[in-house]
């Protein structure tokens, strides 16, 4: 374990680099890519000096700490589960061919799934060393050949590797970003960031090289992961020191921070700092990842990383860029205890996998953070993770509250008594800012199920769902030698921003014969509740003694209300004619909504009767001069329930009454727009009995 609470502990190195663009592509211009790639198949021996064998031998180690208890108990994890979430959508990735055949996509080895989808439907989704785009909204292809090949974006080449895609979607400058690295060696090593120049992803890219070997001291980087800010954009990775052990050859994990404005208009070259030598009580932090914005861009940058190789650790490290580019640097590094430990998760079991080696079936790596989103100044994040009353691979989900201030970090273990799950990430689903309300996606598997995708819904209430299966796999999977397979590196996840209760989802699946593919779903959140909030006035006003009613429904009772900035009840009485009446309702969750009414006595002092009713409804306005006159009526989210009226008055007194048989029994709002005036709202209250 590590030393706690000492500031002098943390160490880190700034400095800034040449980052140039190198060419502008247009994807359907493209050639089609060869796009060749030479991998070693052959599964690494437990006693050899790479990090994967490392990695072999703890798990073998987690084995015997934690013997796997498969199918020996029935218990649950829920006591209570929530609902489950629902599936709009799901299917395999495809691509079609010129004579109109149409057969599913090879994964690769691994899938290294990636996915961004935007506000206008267009997914983009990263697997391995292509790029593949779908409209999610009319099923149609994007690109005219469905994908383009890392290579043809990189500039290709028969002596370059392009591989580990990461994409993000932007939605404040509804664009998208791609991060991929080339190569493997301190030469020729680093990271491709393209820029998409518009919404729309076959126009051109904007394509930048990042240095792998920065410093240029016999480096090169692996293992990418990105996050944006309002203006910058954040990549991380590990700094790999070659031909040596494993441990000597991690030199530390490290942080670039670049504007993404410039890559967005193609700028000659982009502003930039580096953050290397990242260290906590002496040792380097390990495989940072970026803690993602739940509502696209962060409002500040974390990062989160933990000591990923160990059998069992309780320590997470939470980081914060405190500086944009044009501040003097700033990197926050604290290390925080959890209540619930985390450790080397065991592969997972396929239909073929031999129960007496730990080593062989699908592999997990190990438990570093994979998912992680921030809101309502709390992060949520996801990982792979041992659970020691199974001793299967499950799913860590942890909460960190209050990242900048007194950080506390909980955690819960996701599992099932039979499967073993890898690979999570996850997307925050709330309705309001401040819920917790979450849907996480990962890969399945088990020694009678294929290798598949599923996911779990995380309520308001602190509850989970039971696994909801998305995709059943079709077979085991076998393209390596031995019974050792890749089963990751990532699971695409994110939110839809602009149905902010849905998720799009990629994960890995088993099909014939022994491949894998990647499978895509659009799912909801199973909570229709909502705070709703309406300042409405009721009568009054002339004497400054209007009313003005607070309609809530959704959210968590009890309400507290606020008017002006003083606390209330939910009914103000001090409304002056021509003053604007200021409401906050916040919920037991600590939920806040507001509404604003600009408090008009002439529409308010009108008479409204009878009010509750059940048949006909009848209100009185004052018109002061000659015009057209447009009634309608609303429920209490906004939603248009009917178009009531619309003709022409005359000045003064006028009814406006109709039937409410139409209507089922709730709370609406009508709202009578005069010509030239400001709207006037009134509650209309259906109630059939008492």
């Amino acid at each position: 374990m590590l030393p706690f609470g000492n500031a002098k502990a943390q160490t880190f190195r700034a400095t800034s680099h040449e980052v140039k663009k190198v060419r502008t592509v247009s994807p359907n211009d493209l050639p089609p890519s060869f796009s060749p790639k030479l991998q070693n198949l052959e599964a690494p021996l437990p006693d050899g000096n790479s990090v994967r064998s490392y990695m072999m031998r703890q798990k073998i180690e987690t084995r015997r700490q934690f013997p796997p208890q498969a199918g020996k108990s029935t218990k649950s994890m829920n006591s209570v589960p929530a609902p489950l979430p629902e599936v709009l959508n799901s299917f395999g990735m495809k691509r079609a061919f010129a004579n109109g055949t149409v057969v599913n996509v090879l994964g690769g080895i691994p899938n290294d799934n990636s996915l961004a989808i935007s506000d206008s439907g267009i997914i983009l989704a990263g697997i391995n060393s292509l790029l593949y785009a779908w409209n999610l909204e009319d099923s149609s292809k994007v690109f005219d050949n469905w994908y383009v090949s890392l290579a043809s974006i990189g500039g290709g080449g028969v002596n370059n590797d392009y591989y580990d895609p990461k994409v993000i979607y932007d939605p404040k400058a509804d664009r998208f970003i791609l991060v991929f690295l080339r190569n493997f060696d301190p030469e020729t090593n680093g990271y491709m960031v393209c820029f998409s120049s518009s919404s729309n992803p076959t126009d051109p890219w904007n394509v930048y090289f990042l240095d792998g070997n920065p410093l240029d001291n016999n480096r090169w980087t692996d293992f990418p992961a990105i996050s944006i800010t309002d203006d910058e954009l954040f990549i991380t990775g590990n700094l790999i020191i070659p031909d040596v052990t494993w441990q000597e050859g991690f030199d530390g994990s490290v942080i670039w921070q670049v504007k993404k404005a410039d890559g967005y208009a193609g700028a000659d070259s982009l502003p930039n700092r580096f953050y290397s030598d990242i260290r906590y009580g002496g040792r380097f932090i390990r495989n940072l990842h970026p803690v993602q914005g739940a509502f696209g861009a962060a409002s500040e940058q974390y990062l989160l990383s933990n000591r990923n190789f160990d059998i069992s650790n309780d320590t997470v490290f939470v980081l914060k860029v405190n500086s944009k580019l044009d501040e003097p640097q700033s990197l926050d590094i604290k290390a925080v205890r959890t209540n619930l430990p985390y450790g080397m998760p065991p592969n997972a079991r396929q239909t073929d996998t031999d129960p007496n080696d730990p080593t062989g079936g699908l592999q997990t790596n190990d438990a570093r953070v994979l998912g992680a989103v921030y809101y309502d100044e709390k992060i949520q994040y996801v990982a792979n993770c041992v659970q020691p009353e199974t001793g299967l691979s499950c799913i860590y989900h942890g909460f960190v509250q209050d990242p900048g201030g007194m950080t506390n970090i909980t955690g819960t273990y996701i599992w099932d008594p039979v499967l073993d799950f890898g690979y999570p990430n996850i997307a925050l689903v709330g309705n309001e800012y401040c819920e917790p309300e979450a849907l996480i996606g990962m890969n399945y598997s088990a020694p009678d199920s294929f290798p598949g995708v599923a996911s779990v819904y995380f309520s308001n209430d602190s509850a989970y769902s039971d696994l909801k299966i998305i995709k059943q796999g079709e077979n085991f999977v076998n393209r390596m030698s031995g019974t050792y397979e890749r089963w990751g590196d990532y699971f695409g996840m994110q939110r839809y921003y602009k149905n902010k209760n849905e998720a799009v989802l990629l994960g890995y699946y088993g099909m014939p014969p022994n491949a894998n593919g990647s499978w895509m779903a659009r799912l909801k959140s199973p909570d229709s509740t909502q705070l709703l909030v309406k300042a409405i006035a009721v009568s009054g006003g002339s004497a400054c003694n209007g009313k003005v009613n607070a309609e809530v429904s959704g959210g968590k009772p009890p309400y507290t209300y606020t008017w002006n900035g003083v606390s209330g009840a939910s009914t103000f009485d001090q409304a002056c004619d021509g003053d604007q009446v200021a409401l906050e309702v916040e919920d037991a969750r600590g939920c806040k909504l507001s509404d604003t009414l600009n408090f008009q006595a002439s529409g308010a002092a009108g008479a409204v009767y009878p009010n509750p009713t059940f048949d006909q409804f009848r209100i009185q306005f004052n018109v002061t001069s000659k015009g057209n006159v447009k009634a309608r009526l609303f429920d209490l989210s906004g939603k248009l329930v009917a178009e009531i009226l619309e003709k022409s008055a005359n000045p003064g007194l006028n009814e406006l009454s109709f039937s409410l048989a139409p209507l089922a029994d709730g709370i609406y709002v009508l709202q009578v727009e005069t010509e030239g005036e400001e709207p006037a709202e009134f509650r209309v209250v259906k109630q059939t009995s008492d």
